[in-house]
């Protein structure tokens, strides 16, 4: 099985919850997962979402000062999985 998505990570669970909600809102298919153990943060929250949202996901949380680490783009294949931070 092949799978390649978008995660947001973030340091705060606060901040996770809070973009989960934002993103919902604003009719960003998305949903809050654990936190993959290849990356290193704060929060064991990640929001997953499709990577055709980066960029209005990105522009909505800087647009409500949501505080975030990074952005990720994940690809899995069959047990694979690996984790490119997205600029």
């Amino acid at each position: 099985m092949y799978a390649e998505y978008g995660l947001v990570v973030f340091d705060s669970t606060h901040e996770a919850i809070k973009t989960e909600t934002l993103a919902k809102d604003n009719h960003v298919h998305a949903r809050l997962i654990g936190t993959p153990g290849k990356i290193v943060a704060g929060c064991g929250l990640s929001l997953r979402y499709d990577l055709d949202d980066t960029d209005s996901l990105r522009d909505l949380l800087d647009k409500n000062n949501v505080t975030y680490k990074g952005f990720y783009c994940a690809l899995r294949d069959g047990l694979k999985s690996s984790y490119t931070m997205i600029k």
